[in-house]
């Protein structure tokens, strides 16, 4: 099964996880990291290098990321770039993404997942519709 980890600034992704275990129950080959405000940007590619250790059984781990290039980006996209492992990156990451692809990662590729993701995290994003604006 496809490892799933969340890296953010802060407590943000450990708030996701939390929310999406609400969704989804607990799972399993899925962790939470966020950027300290004192941490250097090698010791979170270290933090990163290692949970992807634990959470990837063979299949591969998708990394999603909250904010394309800032410090959590730039870390995972160098494990990306570094590692022998089946590592996919995606940016923007939203609720609607994480609950999208953790049903739907048995199975998959790593590949796969991650346009899933992408699909998922842009189809997540909808203005409150009319009808719901007209009754105002």
């Amino acid at each position: 099964m496809i490892g799933i980890l969340i890296v953010s600034h802060g407590e943000l992704a450990a708030g996701m996880l939390n929310a999406l275990q609400m969704l989804t129950g607990e799972q399993e080959n899925v962790a939470a990291l966020g950027l300290l405000e004192s941490e250097a940007p090698e010791d979170l590619i270290d933090r990163i290098c290692e949970t992807v250790k634990t959470i990837d059984d063979g299949d591969g781990v998708l990394i999603t990321v909250d904010l394309f290039g800032a410090t959590p980006f730039h870390a995972s996209a160098r494990l990306f770039l570094e590692s022998e492992r089946k590592i996919e990156v995606v940016t923007g990451v939203n609720l609607p993404m994480l609950a999208e692809i953790m049903v739907n990662r048995e199975g998959q590729s790593v590949a796969d997942l991650v346009k899933q993701a992408y699909q998922a995290g842009l189809d997540g994003i909808q203005m409150l519709p009319d009808s719901i604006r007209n009754a105002k």
